[in-house]
């Protein structure tokens, strides 16, 4: 079990009571035994909460209650812990509330083994791409066609996607996403490996822009700002410098490959001129935006939502600035 798991890497025992639905754990902390009661979602929104708040016999205060999901949003966070349960978070958090014992605490990830659940709701590129596609326009969702020629991906591909994005109850009925749920779930997912340069490309040589890929002037893909200049960029409530490093997201592993090559991979992440990494879906370098910026501003830069999802990869400070940010210029969709 995920919980046995995350409470053993803390140093706290925990026996099973499989005979018994309502207490499916005892856990000793600090020579406390705690009873457990177990629920488990694959993506837990604050409507998952209240139906198992609404379904569940609280049976006293001598039993604690955990939510277990592959994602807690942190809507649901907050409904659990004004409800006074606790919750694992399969990508790394442990809440447990009892009386006498309060862990709050990072645990080793937990995905899940294959075959032993249901599928994670955003997987692959096409799955990312169209997660990613309705929350751009969450009021007026493209069509799946469209989509599929922005990212050059069969539509049946993205068909699939959205049927898994339905079973997994984070888009609606009539093909709205659910929010802030589909956020959250997409932000679990994007994953990027950032390179270090000792370079940015050099403003106004044009040749060296071309060879990279970086497109300052098309409408094809290229170069998109994102990261923490990119947020700045798009209103975001922090304040940097304007030498802090630009993090960009380029259109294919060729041009990552070439910007490397090109511009020097920095021997210390801390003496970084700028990041470069593959961007999780073609989107991000297919539609670029100018931002009115002294500093970054002859940049193109990835759609403020892209910028947000990489806030949320930071779960302190990142998650922070999203709860205070109230962005114009898109729909606030965390």
């Amino acid at each position: 079990m995920a919980l046995a798991r995350a409470l053993e890497s803390l140093g706290h025992l925990s026996s099973d009571h499989p005979g018994d639905p309502g207490r499916d754990l005892t856990v000793t902390v600090d020579d406390t035994e705690v009873l457990v009661a177990v629920d488990a979602a694959s993506v837990v929104s604050p409507e998952t909460v209240s139906q198992v708040l609404a379904t569940t016999d609280m049976r006293g205060d001598a039993i604690a209650h955990i939510v277990v999901g592959d994602i807690i949003t942190r809507p649901a966070q907050d409904a659990l812990r004004d409800a006074g349960w606790g919750w694992l978070d399969r990508r790394g958090r442990l809440v447990f509330r009892a009386r006498g014992v309060h862990i709050d605490a990072a645990v080793p990830p937990d995905a899940r083994q294959a075959g032993s659940g249901p599928p994670r709701p955003i997987s692959g590129v096409a799955a990312i791409s169209w997660a990613a596609a309705l929350l751009l326009s969450p009021d007026d969702p493209p069509s799946m066609r469209q989509v599929a020629r922005q990212v050059s991906i069969s539509h049946s591909a993205i068909v699939a996607a959205g049927k898994k994005l339905r079973s997994t109850s984070l888009v609606r009925a009539d093909g709205r996403p659910l929010i802030p749920e589909l956020f959250w779930a997409l932000a679990g997912e994007w994953r990027t490996e950032r390179v270090a340069l000792t370079e940015q490309p050099t403003a106004g040589d044009r040749d060296a822009y071309g060879a990279l890929g970086v497109n300052l002037d098309g409408d094809d893909p290229g170069w998109a700002l994102a990261g923490t200049v990119g947020a700045v960029g798009w209103g975001a409530p922090m304040v940097i410098g304007a030498a802090f490093p630009p993090d960009f997201y380029v259109p294919s592993a060729v041009q990552l490959r070439q910007a490397t090559l090109r511009l020097g991979e920095a021997t210390r992440f801390e003496d970084r001129a700028c990041t470069v990494a593959l961007a999780p879906t073609p989107l991000v370098c297919a539609l670029r935006h100018h931002r009115r910026s002294n500093e970054w501003g002859h940049w193109r830069f990835a759609h403020g939502v892209f910028t947000a999802l990489d806030l949320a990869q930071d779960r302190t400070r990142g998650t922070e600035i999203l709860a205070e940010w109230q962005p114009e210029g898109f729909t606030r969709v965390w």
